[in-house]
Protein backbone atom coordinates (compact mmCIF):
# COMPACT_ATOMS: atom_id res chain seq x y z
CA UNK A 1 0.00 0.00 0.00
CA UNK A 2 1.43 3.32 -1.04
CA UNK A 3 1.43 6.07 1.58
CA UNK A 4 0.44 9.60 0.69
CA UNK A 5 3.32 11.97 0.26
CA UNK A 6 2.89 15.05 2.42
CA UNK A 7 4.64 17.75 0.44
CA UNK A 8 2.32 20.70 0.99
CA UNK A 9 2.82 23.03 3.91
CA UNK A 10 0.56 25.76 5.28
CA UNK A 11 1.21 28.61 7.66
CA UNK A 12 -1.41 29.40 10.29
CA UNK A 13 -1.37 32.43 12.54
CA UNK A 14 -2.69 31.88 16.06
CA UNK A 15 -2.94 33.96 19.18
CA UNK A 16 -0.86 32.82 22.14
CA UNK A 17 -4.03 31.51 23.80
CA UNK A 18 -5.05 29.56 20.69
CA UNK A 19 -1.57 28.05 20.34
CA UNK A 20 -1.49 27.11 24.04
CA UNK A 21 -4.92 25.53 23.70
CA UNK A 22 -3.86 23.57 20.60
CA UNK A 23 -0.64 22.43 22.27
CA UNK A 24 -2.59 21.25 25.34
CA UNK A 25 -5.02 19.27 23.17
CA UNK A 26 -2.13 17.73 21.24
CA UNK A 27 -0.31 16.82 24.46
CA UNK A 28 -3.46 15.21 25.91
CA UNK A 29 -3.97 13.14 22.75
CA UNK A 30 -0.35 11.95 22.63
CA UNK A 31 -0.32 12.64 18.87
CA UNK A 32 1.90 14.92 16.86
CA UNK A 33 0.48 18.37 16.13
CA UNK A 34 0.33 17.47 12.44
CA UNK A 35 -1.56 14.24 13.06
CA UNK A 36 -3.95 16.01 15.42
CA UNK A 37 -4.73 18.72 12.85
CA UNK A 38 -5.10 16.20 10.01
CA UNK A 39 -7.70 14.32 12.03
CA UNK A 40 -9.57 17.58 12.71
CA UNK A 41 -9.47 18.47 9.01
CA UNK A 42 -11.00 15.07 8.26
CA UNK A 43 -13.87 15.75 10.68
CA UNK A 44 -12.53 13.72 13.60
CA UNK A 45 -11.73 15.02 17.06
CA UNK A 46 -9.00 12.95 18.73
CA UNK A 47 -9.65 11.75 22.24
CA UNK A 48 -7.16 12.29 25.05
CA UNK A 49 -4.71 9.43 25.55
CA UNK A 50 -5.60 7.08 28.42
CA UNK A 51 -4.05 7.76 31.80
CA UNK A 52 -1.29 5.58 33.25
CA UNK A 53 -3.75 4.30 35.84
CA UNK A 54 -6.21 3.23 33.16
CA UNK A 55 -3.49 1.40 31.23
CA UNK A 56 -2.44 -0.34 34.47
CA UNK A 57 -6.04 -1.49 34.99
CA UNK A 58 -6.15 -2.89 31.46
CA UNK A 59 -2.87 -4.74 32.08
CA UNK A 60 -4.27 -6.21 35.29
CA UNK A 61 -7.41 -7.32 33.44
CA UNK A 62 -5.22 -8.97 30.81
CA UNK A 63 -3.28 -10.79 33.53
CA UNK A 64 -6.54 -11.99 35.07
CA UNK A 65 -7.70 -13.21 31.68
CA UNK A 66 -4.43 -15.08 31.17
CA UNK A 67 -4.74 -16.62 34.63
CA UNK A 68 -8.27 -17.72 33.81
CA UNK A 69 -6.96 -19.34 30.67
CA UNK A 70 -4.25 -21.18 32.59
CA UNK A 71 -6.79 -22.34 35.18
CA UNK A 72 -9.10 -23.54 32.47
CA UNK A 73 -6.35 -25.55 30.83
CA UNK A 74 -5.31 -27.04 34.18
CA UNK A 75 -8.86 -27.92 35.19
CA UNK A 76 -9.61 -29.35 31.75
CA UNK A 77 -6.55 -31.62 31.75
CA UNK A 78 -7.59 -32.97 35.14
CA UNK A 79 -11.21 -33.42 33.99
CA UNK A 80 -12.38 -31.67 37.14
CA UNK A 81 -14.57 -29.03 35.51
CA UNK A 82 -16.02 -27.92 32.19
CA UNK A 83 -13.37 -26.03 30.22
CA UNK A 84 -15.97 -24.31 28.05
CA UNK A 85 -17.26 -22.37 31.08
CA UNK A 86 -13.84 -20.89 31.77
CA UNK A 87 -12.99 -20.32 28.12
CA UNK A 88 -16.27 -18.51 27.56
CA UNK A 89 -15.48 -16.15 30.44
CA UNK A 90 -11.90 -15.74 29.29
CA UNK A 91 -13.07 -14.73 25.80
CA UNK A 92 -15.69 -12.36 27.21
CA UNK A 93 -13.05 -10.67 29.36
CA UNK A 94 -10.70 -10.29 26.39
CA UNK A 95 -13.55 -8.90 24.28
CA UNK A 96 -14.36 -6.36 26.99
CA UNK A 97 -10.73 -5.26 27.24
CA UNK A 98 -10.53 -4.84 23.46
CA UNK A 99 -13.80 -2.91 23.38
CA UNK A 100 -12.57 -0.56 26.13
CA UNK A 101 -9.36 0.10 24.24
CA UNK A 102 -11.24 0.82 21.00
CA UNK A 103 -13.68 3.17 22.72
CA UNK A 104 -11.04 5.24 24.47
CA UNK A 105 -8.97 5.74 21.34
CA UNK A 106 -11.81 6.20 18.87
CA UNK A 107 -11.90 9.77 17.56
CA UNK A 108 -15.01 11.86 18.05
CA UNK A 109 -16.92 12.94 14.95
CA UNK A 110 -16.74 16.74 14.93
CA UNK A 111 -20.28 17.02 13.53
CA UNK A 112 -21.54 15.60 16.83
CA UNK A 113 -19.55 18.22 18.78
CA UNK A 114 -20.73 21.08 16.56
CA UNK A 115 -24.35 20.13 17.19
CA UNK A 116 -23.93 20.63 20.93
CA UNK A 117 -25.55 23.89 22.18
CA UNK A 118 -22.19 25.51 23.02
CA UNK A 119 -20.86 25.15 19.46
CA UNK A 120 -24.02 24.97 17.38
CA UNK A 121 -25.20 28.56 17.88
Amino acid sequence: MKTKSKKKEIKVRLTNNDLDHLNNLVKESNLSRESYLRMCINGLLPRPAPTKEFIEVIEILREIAENMNQIAISVYTQNAMDKSFYMENYEKLQDQINEIMILIRQPINMEEVWQLPKYGQ
